[in-house]
């Protein structure tokens, strides 16, 4: 750590960050992607560790680096292109420091929690705990984020504690899951008592209505906006800066995830994730309100953006755990619905119309070209998150091309279908805004951004521009 001093010849940064990187998984294994890109993007890696800080500002805003180089690098960027989004993230972001005069044990690792100038510390101490793991390191990485102290936290920050060591886990990089754990722990606390140990335990043990396969996504957003609680919340532009919209939003949660059951089998996982990611896209496309620009909420995107990680989570948990964090992944989709004044859903033809499905192979054999269309716009863009987004819709597209095998009664309501393309296109072709230029200039400009604040409340539509 505390180490600024490399160039883009200097490969020893690799060997200094300890920074290994696995291939992409075999569904994104696209046209590009070779041992030069591999190469590259484990050096950039390394810099992102040796370099920068977890956060970029003293308001706790999370360094995307790695996500954004690891994201355009799975749908075949080329070197360049790695090079590119490394120089332009580093122009925004705090350089590492060195530890506090503080060792960390096991004895010790919560007295320190929420204080980010412990960072290097905690990733000192995790690279330590999982050497010491050898091969089982997946599963002590996993234990720690279980642990019920840690756990509240790495829930937090509008998942980016959860999806920094998603991209761990998916990369199998020990390096970058001691970062994501070391993020955890100095991270604050978004919610007040929905990931409490005896709240989730609760949350965890269903109170079902009916029948034994609860209450539908749909069936559960449709109850939420009907709730008294969620109709009497008063509207703010920034209604996470309101202790009592975050309050209602945090009750309501852990109401209405009570009522969606999983099963603790593989099928009944599979089957929940598919509709968990199928609901979040279609709420992620559908809240504008007709005669009204397309508007992209950004907290809901990052509920779209950390959804791909949750099959990654499942091959490293057992199935307790497996259902513990899709529901987990659930209460805060739900928090942030709610938070945002529980939107009514516009799903228009084109979101549920069929979708493109093609395999791996067709593209890398250049059969069809519209989903390496998309890649190559959200490769080029200067919105960190457009390539996330795209990545996640493409799992969905992958995903739904195999269907889900558990079975419902007939009064659960399962989403429509989600054409995956539909959105993974207009995400491209709307978010137009740079994340490294200034923001007034571009409003200036025009450029379109993700949108903030209660969708749900007729009053942010006051002042929404129309088509």
């Amino acid at each position: 750590m505390a180490d600024n001093t490399h160039d883009n010849t200097d490969y020893t940064v690799t060997d200094k960050a300890k920074m290994t990187l696995g291939h992409a998984p075999a569904g994104l294994y696209l046209p590009g992607i070779d041992e030069t890109t591999h190469k590259e993007a484990v050096r950039l890696c390394a810099r992102d560790f040796l370099e920068h800080h977890v956060f970029f500002n003293d308001r706790g805003f999370h360094n995307h680096l790695n996500h954004h180089l690891l994201s355009v690098f799975s749908l075949g960027a080329p070197a360049k292109r790695l090079q590119e989004v490394f120089d332009q993230n580093k122009e925004i972001l705090l350089p590492s420091h060195s530890p506090m005069d503080v060792d960390i044990t096991t004895e010790n690792f919560t007295e320190h929690f929420s204080n980010e100038r412990c960072y290097p510390n905690y990733v000192s101490f995790f690279q330590r705990e999982l050497d010491a793991a050898g091969d089982n390191w997946k599963a002590v990485a996993c234990d720690y984020f279980f642990d019920p102290r840690v756990f509240p936290l790495g829930m937090s920050g509008i998942f980016h504690p959860f999806i920094q060591l998603g991209y761990g886990l998916e990369f199998e990089s020990k390096t970058i899951v001691a970062t994501a754990l070391a993020q955890t722990c100095v991270h604050s606390s978004t919610f007040k008592t929905m990931f409490s140990e005896h709240v989730f335990a609760d949350i965890c043990t269903e109170e079902l209505e009916d029948d034994n396969h609860g209450l539908s996504l749909m069936q559960i957003l449709d109850k939420m906006r009907q709730d008294p609680l969620s109709i009497s919340m008063e509207f703010s532009a920034v209604p996470s800066s309101k202790v009592s919209i975050t309050d209602a939003a945090e009750r309501l949660a852990i109401k209405y995830s009570n009522l969606w059951s999983v099963p603790t089998t593989k099928e009944g996982i599979s089957a929940k994730y598919h509709e968990l990611l199928s609901v979040v896209a279609l709420v992620y496309g559908s809240m504008t309100r007709p005669g009204y620009k397309l508007l992209l909420h950004f907290a809901v995107m990052h509920c779209v953006t950390s959804a791909y990680f949750l099959p990654i989570y499942f091959d490293c948990l057992p199935i307790e755990r497996q259902a513990q964090i899709l529901k987990a992944h659930c209460a805060v989709v739900l928090a942030t619905f709610a938070l945002h004044g529980s939107p009514e859903l516009y799903i228009t033809p084109e979101i549920s119309s069929k979708d493109t499905h093609c395999t791996v192979s067709d593209l890398q054999n250049n059969v069809n070209n519209q989903w390496l269309d998309v890649f190559s716009g959200a490769i080029a863009s200067n919105d960190m998150h457009v390539p996330k987004v795209v990545r996640t819709l493409w799992r969905g597209s992958l995903l739904y091309s195999f269907p889900s095998k558990l079975t419902f009664d007939n009064d659960y309501t399962l989403p429509p279908p989600v054409n995956w393309l539909y959105l993974a296109r207009i995400t491209v072709d709307t978010i137009d805004f740079s994340s490294f230029r200034d923001p007034q200039q571009q409003a200036k400009e025009g450029k379109r951004f993700w949108t903030f604040g209660m969708v749900g409340h007729d009053k942010f539509w006051d002042t929404y521009p129309k088509e």
